[in-house]
């Protein structure tokens, strides 16, 4: 975001908003992948023959033997794509619906109750099929003839179009929502209690709510037009310049926080 949108007036536009999402998205999925995957494995095990099963000791042993077996990446595309559609669906949508709520109910908890509704059906609309597509790379295991189900993220979805969202089979695309209930109720209950669990950290001002750069702090203040975030930068080092100058020639000293006072 910092990339992208340097602007401390922060609401990213949508063409900056969504690449940037979609790219911390992929990266942290595919980085968090081996946790996933072992953790997928040791919640579905019971469910095999015990002749199939992984029989993981533990979280640490779950990760050495899918090293050893060469998956650690598995499904890494895909679990990307389901964070980056996430970020990109739920973010923007859930500030969109709350700022227009507030002017017909005013600060009101019902502002953020239905906000977070709207953009967690959203973001668990767009993101399950990537769970799904996941969670079957994740835990599947090799055929009769030892080949294995899916070769990969494009695979496995060519493959759940093709033979379970075919209305000729009885089928359609609901098959790629399959699970949503529980998956939107998880989400949501992820991302409601966690900003009351913001509020307090808040409320007690253990973390700073609104986050100001650096480059931009003088003398404990803001040193920028809420119109111009930039211009007042560069004056400020001009000021400092001027100001040194007239030190060393022993002149008048310019203060330096004098222009920032009208700004």
């Amino acid at each position: 975001m910092d990339k992208v949108n340097p602007d401390t007036r922060r609401v990213a536009r949508w063409d900056k908003f969504i690449p940037a999402a979609l790219v911390g998205g992929v990266v942290a999925g595919v980085v968090t992948n081996p946790f996933e995957l072992v953790f997928a494995r040791m919640q579905v095990d019971q469910l095999y023959h015990p002749s199939a099963r992984h029989n993981y000791r533990n979280y640490f042993d779950g990760l050495v033997k899918a090293g050893q077996e060469g998956v650690l990446f598995r499904g890494g595309l895909a679990n990307g794509l389901k964070l980056g559609t996430l970020a990109c669906s739920m973010s923007h949508i859930f500030d969109l619906c709350k700022e227009n709520s507030y002017f017909f109910f005013g600060p009101c908890w019902v502002n953020r109750l239905w906000s977070c509704v709207v953009a967690t059906l959203i973001g668990a609309t767009v993101s399950l099929p990537f769970d799904m597509i996941k969670l079957r790379l994740h835990v599947m295991r090799s055929l009769p003839d030892g080949r294995l189900p899916y070769s990969g993220t494009v695979d496995c979805l060519i493959k759940i179009l093709k033979y379970e969202c075919n209305h000729e089979k009885g089928a359609n695309m609901a098959s790629l929502l399959a699970g949503g209930y529980m998956y939107w109720a998880r989400l949501f209950g992820i991302c409601y209690v966690s900003m009351f669990i913001l509020d307090f950290y808040h409320a007690n001002k253990y973390v700073d709510e609104f986050w100001i750069p650096q480059a931009y702090n003088y003398l404990g203040g803001i040193n920028y037009n809420p119109y111009d975030p930039y211009t007042l930068r560069y004056i400020k080092e001009n000021i400092d310049a001027k100001a040194g100058k007239e030190w060393q020639d022993k002149a008048v000293f310019t203060e330096p926080s004098k222009p920032y006072k009208y700004a």
